[in-house]
Formats: structure tokens, sequence, C-alpha cells
């Protein structure tokens, strides 16, 4: 009984994988079986060797020596042959067995399969030298083995015929950049072994490069794509582990799913890509890309484990670990966001990425800005000052190096203008950082640096408005304001409608105008907690006491344990004389923040009047 994987005659294991092209004559199958000679890995070795020789002389010689194996391997079957057919006892020695005058010569099938191996081995050796050579010998080699399928006893398998020619459409594709020629090729071998996993893969290969270059010929463009897609499907299912194949099905899956809107074709490419981390499980790369599409999808959770195994294995990719803290931002994961950040941070100080590197000054912008985010959550005024500021530096430093320079290329024009837009975004950032801190001063100062560049920036109008409304400047809060107003109409920006509304509010006037202010502000976002605060404080000094408490307790749903809402809901209450309901009110307002002396005082005055 023979092993389950021999070797073969070069001393290697010549066991035929699944989708690998092999080699059969029929008339002499069940004698070379046993060998398991695989032709594919025969030309393989037999070109590596063959280019390993520098002179003429010595490629002739070493062919001449195959040729002469060829023969022998011919003479030995024919011996084999003959040697069956004579009436040799089971217990006869070789000695005992007396001479016959039998004919010892090849027959027809045999001398033409002994005839096509040595063009086939001829071929694929003129593969390694001119491309004329190697071409006319493989128009040879097709020659006999259409003539051999021509006749009743063809010596060739089908997998023999289709590994020839997609032996020469990948010739004609790699080496001439004939990709019709390669087409014809690589779609006769399918026709004839539609199970070769070569050809296929030859043929996604052309189907890429038509629409590299646009040659798609008749075809439309959705016809090439859908295609391709089709052929990926192929190759992946006749080799799971074809790792080219399952890039090809995931690059051409991601791209329909995007343009298309599909989710299933984004599905496939999140399989393909899956894929990939198994067979390459050490490849970041593929990890990265497959938590690239699981983000798309909204699918965290993944998308987090598939970047930490790209940071795992390469600790190196800095960018990723910008985009691992962003994701841990909004996962609300605070903690390990500043992880992420930092960790950035420190290479940079240690010295692992060099600060005049025009992207390491990107990873650094990007570090601090997270970093300020995060702090911001956690309620660490001063560290979010300090990153955000620092990121501001680090920006206004890039653009003067920019100005300082004499590229006026379009592409250097648009990244002056990305860069503007991202040093006016952390401009607006810091001033936020000092409203929701209190400090009202430093965010006016902030907002008009931002005005100086652009005076049309209505988030920044209506945040320098509510900055003078917080310093008690009623007539400059109520002047941006209705600026920012005023340049809404072409983008929706409902924060101004709310801040002018609640400004009025406050002051008891314009109550009319305040709720259609705030009323078109809850069109855009009607779940706002912020919004149905001041439509219910509005309602609340107009006397509407019923729609006041429902609209400060839709308020207090949607922005749970807000000490100001709880105030207004507190007074509503108190006025409706509810005063139980409002004593309870306070006490949850006053537990939340104990140190807030307006809370503590309208809490004294209610009990003091039971």
């Amino acid at each position: 009984m023979l092993p389950e994987q021999p070797l073969g005659i070069f001393g290697v294991s010549d066991a035929i994988p699944k989708g690998c092209a092999s080699w059969h004559f029929k008339p002499m199958r069940n004698l070379l079986m046993p060998l398991k000679l695989n032709f594919h890995l025969l030309c393989l070795k037999m070109r590596r060797i063959y280019s390993g020789l520098s002179h003429t002389e010595e490629k002739m010689k070493y062919l001449g020596i195959l040729t002469i194996f060829v023969f022998v391997m011919a003479g030995f079957v024919s011996g084999r042959d003959l040697r069956a057919q004579t009436d040799v006892l089971a217990d006869e020695t070789p000695e005992l067995v007396p001479v016959t005058d039998a004919n010892t010569a090849l027959n027809t099938d045999m001398a033409r399969a002994a005839d096509i191996y040595a063009k086939l081995m001829w071929a694929a050796y003129c593969r390694t030298g001119g491309r004329n050579i190697s071409k006319a010998a493989y128009d040879a080699l097709i020659e006999e083995v259409e003539m051999d399928g021509e006749s009743e006893n063809g010596v060739l398998s089908a997998q023999g015929v289709s590994f020839i020619y997609t032996e020469r459409a990948a010739l004609r594709l790699e080496r001439l950049q004939d990709i019709n020629g390669a087409e014809e090729d690589v779609r006769r071998a399918i026709q004839i072994d539609p199970e070769n996993v070569d050809a296929k893969w030859v043929l996604a290969q052309i189907l890429e490069k038509r629409l590299e270059q646009n040659g798609r010929g008749n075809r439309s463009m959705r016809e090439l794509l859908e295609e391709m897609l089709s052929v990926g499907k192929e190759i992946v299912e006749l080799d799971p582990d074809h790792s080219d194949g399952h890039r090809h099905l995931g690059n051409i899956a991601r791209y329909l799913g995007k343009v298309e809107n599909d989710p299933s074709k984004i599905e496939l490419a999140i399989t393909s890509f899956k894929a990939l981390t198994r067979i390459m499980p050490f490849r970041a790369q593929f990890h990265w890309e497959l938590a690239e599409l699981y983000e798309s999808q909204n699918r965290l959770g993944e998308a987090l484990q598939s970047y930490e195994r790209v940071v795992t294995i390469s600790p190196e990719q800095k960018s990723v670990w910008n985009r691992l803290g962003q994701l841990y931002l909004q996962t609300g994961d605070y903690s390990a966001a500043l992880r992420s950040f930092l960790t950035v941070l420190e290479s940079i100080e240690s010295g692992a990425i060099p600060r005049p590197s025009p992207n390491s000054s990107w990873t650094e912008i990007d570090a601090h800005s997270g970093i300020s985010l995060a702090y911001q959550a956690q309620d660490n005024f001063e560290k979010a000052e300090h990153h955000i500021t620092s990121a501001i530096a680090l920006l206004e430093e890039r653009a003067l190096s920019m100005r300082s320079g004499n590229r006026t290329s379009r592409a250097k024009s648009t990244e002056r203008i990305d860069l503007a837009v991202r040093i006016k975004d952390a401009r607006y950032t810091l001033a936020q950082i000092y409203l929701r801190f209190n400090d009202a001063q430093k965010a006016v100062g902030a907002f008009e640096k931002i005005l100086a560049v652009d005076d049309k920036y209505v988030p920044a109008l209506t945040g320098i408005g509510i900055a003078y409304q917080m310093l008690d400047d009623v007539t400059q809060a109520e002047n941006y304001l209705r600026k920012a107003i005023g340049l809404t109409s072409q983008e929706e920006l409902p924060d101004a409608y709310n801040a002018l509304g609640y400004l009025y509010a406050e002051q008891g006037t314009k109550l009319d105008e305040a709720a259609a202010l705030v009323r078109r502000a809850l069109k855009s976002a009607p779940t706002s907690g912020a919004y149905l605060d001041s439509l219910g404080l509005i309602y609340f000094k107009q006397g509407k006491l019923d729609a006041a408490i429902e609209n400060l307790e839709q308020a207090n749903h949607y922005l749970p344990d807000t000490p100001e809402i709880l105030l207004h809901l507190a007074d509503a209450y108190l006025e409706k004389g509810l005063k139980e309901k409002a004593l309870q009110t306070l006490e949850h307002a006053v537990r939340i923040e104990p140190d807030n002396v307006e809370l503590r005082q309208k809490l004294d005055t209610i009990k003091s009047s039971k």
C-alpha cells in the first residue's frame, strides 16, 4: 500500500493540493499515479534550476539531460507494460524469466506523451528567456494539444490541457502585455476545466486590469464589476485558503457595497477579510481593513477588537492608536481613550516618531485633540484646556511653515484650506471648553479669534452670543445671536434660535417671539432636553403652568440629572401649588450639586414656608 504523501521524483512531496492543476497521461495513468507526478510542481522546479544557469551551453546540456530523462521514463513505463504482458508466475525470480524477443520500442501513445512532455518542459524553460521564444514554445505546445484532442485516444486529460492554456494566458498577461490573448486563453482553460482555480485567478487579474485601464470592450462597468465579484466568489469556493482570491473578493465587494449602499456586499467583504486574518493572522493590514469595515457598519465592539489586534502586531502604527482612542470616546470608555492617545504622545516624546515628519505632526495633533475631549468628559478643565491649546499651537506652526514655502500646487492649496478648517475647529473646541466650565470671558476671546478669520461662521456667532449672555451683556448677546439667525437660511442651525429664545425668556421680554424661536429649534431636534427646557421656561414666564410643567418634565426625561432643568421644574411645581413635588425635585438637584448656592437657598425657602 502506498503512503499517503510519497516523495516525488525530486525528493519532495508531490501531493496535489485542491485547486492545483495536475497532469495525466491516459495510457500510463495507472503506472504514473503511484509516483504522484505533478507536472505543475515539476515545471516550477525545472524553471528554477534552468534560470540559475548562466551560459547558453550549460542550459542546452541541462535540456539534453532532461530530454534523456523523458525517454528513460517512457522506457521505464514501456518496460513495465511489457513485463505485465509476460506470464510470470508469482514465485519466479527475474533470473528465471526467459528472454523474449518482444518489441521494447515505445508505442504510438507513449511516444506522443513523451513528445508533449518534452515540449512542455521546453516552454517552461523559455518563460525565463526571451518573450518571443517563450510564446513560440507555448504556441507549438498548444498546437500539439489541439491535435491530440482531435484523436479518439488523446493522451492528455482535461486538467492537463487546461493547465497549458492557463500557463500561456499568464505569460501573455504578465510578460507580453497581451490582455486580449490572455483572456481568450484563460476562458478556454476554464471552459475545459471549470474547477481550474489558477485559471480563474488569472481571469480575475485580467478583469482588474480592464477596470483600471477602462478597457472593458462592449461590457458596461456594471457588468464588469459583477463578473469580478462572481469570479472572486468562485475562486474562494474552490479554494477557501486562496489569499489573493479573498483579497480580490473583499476589495470589489467593499467597493460595490459602498457605491450601491448594499449591506450584503459589505458583509461579503467582511467575510473575505476575516478569512484573510485566518489565513495570515500576523498581517496587520488585513485586521486594519477589517476594522474599518466593522466601523463603517457601526459595529464598534468588533472594530475595537480588530484595531487592538493591529497595534498588538504592529505597535508602531500610531494612527491606529489614535483611531482606537476615537472609538473608545464614542463608546464612553474615556480611560481607555486616554491610554490610547497617551501612547502616541509617549512614543513621540521618546523619539520613536521623529517630530519633523509631516505625518507625525498630524498624529501628534490628533492625539492632543482626542485627549482634550476625554478630559472634558471627565470634567478635568485644566488638562482639557492644555491639550487642545497644544493642538492649536502645532496647527499654527504647521500653517506658518506652509506660508513660508513657495509651492503653489493645487494639492498644496487644498492642504492649506484643510489646515485652516482644522485650526478653526480646534479654536471652537477650546471656546466650548471655556463655556462649559463657565469662563465666559476667555470664551469671548476664543470666539473672536475665529470670527476675525470668518465673520460669518454661525457656530462661533452663536457661541459668542451665549458667552455675552453669561456676562449679562444682553445687547451684545442679542446682536450676535440675531446675526447668527440671519445667516442660517441656507443651513439650519437650531442652537442660535434656542439661544436667542432663552435670552428673551431670562429677561422676561419678547416672550411670544422667544416661544416661536425655540419651537423652530425643536423642529430640528424634537428630543433636545435643552430646547424643551427653554420652551418650558418661556411658558412659565407667560403663566402657562401646565404647558411649562409638561415641557420641563420632558426636558428632564431627555436630559436627566441636570440641576438647571430641575430648578426650573421646581419653580413651576411651586407656582402650581405642588410644594411636595417642588421640594423633592430640589432635594434631588442639591444631591447632584451640593455646592450650588442658588439651589440650597431655594430649598431652604420652601422648607421654611411649610
